[in-house]
This record gives C-alpha cells, structure tokens and sequence, in this order.
C-alpha cells in the first residue's frame, strides 16, 4: 500500500493536498434555484474524519476560527451540506466529498461555540455526516424478504425506504435462505438484526459487521477481513514499526515512506482480561434453546478451544492457513485439571428459538450463531493499541497490518531484535480518527488496532496454580461475639 507513494510528490511524511471547502445552502441565489455556496477554507483550522468497523457510517468535524458570523450570514441551520476533497499526495484513493466525483457530507450540528478575546471572532465546530446517516433518522424499513441476508442487506441499502445510497457497497455473500419482515424499524436496527443472524458462505463464522469507509459500504464477517480464501490468510497492507524517524534510504536520502510507517506514539489499551472474557462468553458458554414448533429443549456448549483452530485469526500458521496455536487463552489447568474453557455454565444463555415459523418456511435458527459470533467479536477485545501515526488515506478501517513494539528487555536477555513477541504481530484496523491542520499543515491519525491472536504462541502446562494455593483457615466468626468482647474483654480463644 505505502509502495504505491511516489516520493517525488510526497515532500513530508503527514504531508496532505486538499481543494477548496465549500458550505452549500438549502437556500437559493436570488430566488434562481441556485444553491448559494460560500468557500470557508481560509477559516477552517482542524479537519477531523472518523470511520470505524464499529460505525456504520462516515463523520467527523469541521473546526472554524470566523470573524464573518457564518452562522448569521448564511445561516447555518444544520441542513447544509459541505463539499471537499482530501488525499496523501500521489495518492488517489482518499475522502471525496465532492457533488460531482464523490458523496457530499452534510452539517447537522454546530457544538462548542465561544467567543475569542479578539473582538468580533469566535471558534465552533460543524459537524458533519453522511447523508445514509441522516436518512437513518427519517424512514424506517417495513418490507417481506424471502432471500439471504447479503441480499436483504442489499436493498435496505438501495431501497428507496432505506438509505437510498448511491454508494459502492461490498458484500461478502451469506448462507441461506430467510423469510424476514422488517419490523418498522429504523434501517440501522434492521441491519443489527440481520447482521447477527449471518453466516459466510465460504468460512466457518457468525456474525457480520456493517460499516462505511471512504471506498463504499462494506458487510463482511471477520473472517472475511482475515482471510483472502478459505485456505490463506490475507497479507498485511502495511508494517508499523516504534522506531526512530529520520530513516535514510541506500543513496543517504532521506526515506520518505520509512518514516509513514513509524509509529509515532503508542498506548496499550487492553492486554489481556480473564475475567472480562469469561463473563462476555469467549472462553465458553451454554446457550438453551427452546423451539415452540417442534416443543423440543436443546443445550448446546461452546468451546473456544475446540473452535479457534476451526475459523481464520489476525495470526496464521507456517503455511499461512489456520492454526490450533496462538490463541489467547493457552491450555493451562487453571482448577483441577480443566482448561478454561470447560466452565460453559459461567455463561448461560436462554433463547426462545422457534426456527420454523410454518411447514415449508425457515427462520433464523440462533443455535449455529450466537455463542460463536459473541466468542469470536469479544475475542478482539482482548489485545487493543492506539497507535499515532503520520496521517495516509490510503489505509482504511478492516485493513490488517503488521505492528511491531519492542520489548523493552536488557540486551543480553536472548531477545537480540528487542521484539515484543505477544503484543507484536499481525493486527485488524478498527478505527481511524483523521486529523488535518491547515493551519499547520499537519495530517495525523489515531489509528485503534486490535487482534485475537498472538504473535508468538503463548506456553502450555499442566501444573495447577489454583487449586490449595491458599492458607486452609475457613472459620467462620459470629459478628455478635465479636461484639460482646469490645465490652466483656478480650478471649484468646476467640481473639485466636
């Protein structure tokens, strides 16, 4: 990805180009169905554009130093809509905004507005969105589908009651054929619903996620996102390394795109949690089903170890197909002589899961996804970073890229390249927060990484570390007596 750079353009690592910013009103000029425009790009001093997997749509921030009273002038209602463009240089792919090659974005919101000491000036935001966002909060879906979920995804998209959006939208196809009524309810909720309930039709997976980047709409599993085939891992985009900027190339130039990929800076924000995973499902659960057509009770188990060896992960084997390695709970008796994922009660889940509503018709049957999907989602929970990086709109949410963190140990510690061998590796983009300075001209990104596997595989064992590890005094002491001491005087034999 950051091969395609050509450095002749790109003078400066976080280097950007944009074109002008225009405000277009829902007013005319003068009454000639025109809309009016204003340029505001010498009055914009922060750009800020977020995209997530987790977000279903584009959004982000205009901050304004005015001196003309905009918001007067135009005004500014919340019902305008703002045109622009932005890309690393030599770039094509970046943020179009654009009525006539691209997707404007539309104001629906002016925040934190206050008056500067200079006379006359003051500083807001705009806040901005896509226009599916929008329409998000206007129509609600009420439609019959006899078809696969990707299908049904499909037209909510470009249903004239959904989003109606023009937009590219990149679909990995689904297993099975529903029927499904839209319940009146906004298409956000339509798209949760179904986005649940889908399996791949390639991978052994559950769940898909539904989110917008500046390429189009994308609804794909996770296994998707890890996976180019059903036999090899997707290769990384990019490599991220914390090192030192100022890379020289073999010439003795400096090395432009060395430098894009260095981290700048970097915070941990979740390195293991045992206990958050055992009680979101990860580790196991028991789901309890009871399907009123055929008045039949089933219990099904759920066993991360048996099933992380079935599905793709941010980390791939030698071959660079799936491994029963590299997990991120290792095989470790944690309480006599079971693994962590033999406790399926520390969840329990009850679903009334009627997957016949009559004779010749299927519904949606949670048995074959939901513990799967809420392992595999909460899995990623557990190795997140923040990474600062110089700003590049070429890398999109859903990408995954290679991340390397030292390990801070003393040289003579066996670890000669100072590689931190669980936290580095293989990691899936999951949030990119843009933030473009003109004043500054500066484009940084916070980018939120996350993984379900790790670099290198954590240690077996067999010793238990758990069972009578502890002191063996289990009295049990009666509050009263306690009480009666503090004025009767104290009793050895009580008192111990």
């Amino acid at each position: 990805m950051y091969a395609k750079i050509n450095p002749n353009e790109l003078n400066r690592p976080g280097d950007f180009t944009i074109n002008d910013i225009r405000l277009v009103s829902y007013q005319s000029v003068d009454g000639d169905n025109v809309p009016k425009k204003i340029s505001i790009k010498t009055l914009v001093t922060e750009i800020n554009i977020y995209e997530s997997i987790f977000n279903k749509h584009l959004s982000g921030s205009l901050i304004l130093l005015d001196a003309q009273n905009l918001l007067m002038k135009l005004p500014i209602t919340g019902f305008e809509r703002v045109e622009f463009s932005v890309h690393t240089p030599s770039m094509s792919k970046g943020f179009d905004f654009r009525e006539k090659t691209g997707h404007p974005m539309y104001i629906y919101a002016v925040k934190n507005r206050k008056n500067l000491e200079q006379q006359g000036t003051m500083v807001y935001q705009l806040m901005f969105c896509s226009k599916e966002m929008i329409r998000n909060e206007r129509v609600r879906c009420v439609k019959p589908y006899q078809t696969n979920i990707s299908e049904m995804i499909t037209d909510i998209v470009r249903d004239k009651d959904g989003f109606n959006s023009q937009k590219d939208l990149f679909v990995e196809p689904t297993r099975g054929v529903f029927d499904f009524v839209c319940p009146r309810v906004r298409p956000h909720e339509a798209i949760d619903l179904l986005s649940k309930k889908a399996q791949s039709e390639k991978h052994h997976n559950a769940g898909y996620m539904f989110y917008e980047t500046s390429y189009g709409y994308n609804f794909k599993s996770y296994e998707s996102l890890l996976a180019g085939t059903s036999a090899v891992a997707r290769p990384v985009v990019a490599r991220y390394e914390y090192k030192t900027m100022g890379q020289r190339d073999e010439k003795g130039n400096k090395d432009v795109i060395s430098d894009m990929q260095v981290i700048m800076d970097y915070k941990v924000i979740e390195q293991t949690n045992t206990l958050k995973n055992s009680r979101n499902g990860v580790y196991a659960s028991r789901l309890i089903s009871h399907d009123a057509f055929s008045k039949k009770f089933d219990v099904i188990d759920f066993d991360y170890h048996k099933e992380y060896e079935k599905s793709f992960h941010t980390e791939h084997g030698q071959d660079g197909g799936k491994t029963e390695y590299k997990s991120i709970a290792p095989m470790v008796n944690v309480e006599e002589q079971k693994f962590v994922s033999d406790y399926p009660e520390g969840v329990l889940i009850y679903k009334s899961d009627t997957s016949n509503k009559f004779e010749n018709t299927a519904g949606f049957d949670s048995k074959v996804t939901h513990q799967k999907r809420m392992s595999q989602k909460m899995a990623f929970e557990s190795f997140k970073l923040d990474l600062t990086l110089n700003g590049f709109t070429g890398l999109s949410c859903g990408d995954l890229v290679s991340v390397v963190l030292p390990a801070f140990t003393p040289a003579d510690d066996g670890n000669p390249l100072d590689i931190d061998p669980y936290m580095s590796g293989r990691y899936l983009v999951s949030t990119i927060h843009h933030e473009i300075s003109p004043t500054f001209n500066k484009h940084i990104m916070n980018v939120e990484v996350c993984k379900d596997a790790v670099r290198t595989a954590y240690p077996d064992e067999v010793i238990d570390t758990f069972t009578g590890k502890e002191k063996e005094d289990r009295g049990v002491i009666n509050q009263y007596t306690i009480d009666e001491l503090l004025v009767d005087g104290p009793n050895p034999k009580i008192m111990g």
